[in-house]
């Protein structure tokens, strides 16, 4: 019986002996059960500062984190246990840009010209920038003897997005009865002459008016703008002499 109890109790030494010793070897090697996991420690990172993690990796029970926020790149270390913020610090890395802010690149000038001038034949008389729809764009005018267009080019990819043609129309010019109206409306009196004659590259109506009181006058129109010179003659009209 003293034989066997020893038995006993020389097992039961051995089997504590065994398992301080794997714990000893194996416990340590294991995280502990109050460790963040990797899961825990991006949540916290991306909840608290409203980004997205890009790198995470364990070492001395901290994390080594990369986290990225309105394109810029920042680094982070985070304490595995408790979960504080040891250091947070913007990385000088570059960042690629991110789909939310693309790289444009748009054509040059001349180029977006060029391919304005190929599309509609005339004289390009005016260029500029404008947006089209929120797409970088220009707006050209073109002209020739007989239309006026108006084209709208896309910056980015030289596509033409509009265009719009008018007919250039020649000034129209003043009827002989348009001229009347405007002289009488100047001098009262009878109409005794009316002509039609040119200064230069100026035309201009003629009109003769005679007043009540015998007096002549002559009112010069412009053709086209309708503009108004008035002369007077110093004599008064023949009117009297033939009636003597």
């Amino acid at each position: 019986m003293k034989k066997f109890s020893w038995f006993w109790v020389t097992m039961c030494s051995i089997i504590i002996v065994i398992v301080f010793v794997s714990w000893q070897q194996f416990g340590k090697l294991s995280p502990s059960a109050d460790m963040l996991t990797e899961q825990e420690a991006q949540k916290l990172v991306q909840d608290r500062y409203q980004g997205e993690v890009t790198l995470l990796k364990l070492a001395d029970q901290r994390y080594q984190i990369e986290f990225l926020k309105q394109n810029k790149l920042y680094t982070i270390k985070l304490d595995a246990r408790s979960g504080k913020i040891l250091s947070f610090n913007e990385s000088t890395k570059s960042t690629a840009p991110t789909p939310d802010s693309p790289s444009i690149i748009e054509l040059p000038e001349e180029e977006l010209k060029q391919i304005v001038l190929n599309a509609v034949k005339g004289s390009l008389v005016s260029f500029e920038k404008v947006d089209a729809n929120q797409q970088p764009s220009y707006k050209a005018i073109v002209k020739d003897a007989d239309n006026q267009s108006t084209i709208i080019v896309d910056a980015v990819s030289g596509a033409i997005l509009s265009i719009s043609t008018e007919i250039n129309q020649p000034p129209k010019r003043l009827t002989e009865k348009e001229a009347v109206i405007i002289a009488t409306s100047q001098v009262q009196g009878e109409v005794d002459e009316i002509w039609l004659d040119s200064q230069g590259d100026q035309t201009f109506y003629f009109v003769k008016i005679e007043t009540s009181d015998d007096r002549d006058a002559t009112v010069q129109i412009h053709a086209i703008t309708g503009d108004v010179i008035v002369s007077w003659d110093d004599h008064k009209s023949n009117k009297n002499d033939d009636d003597d």
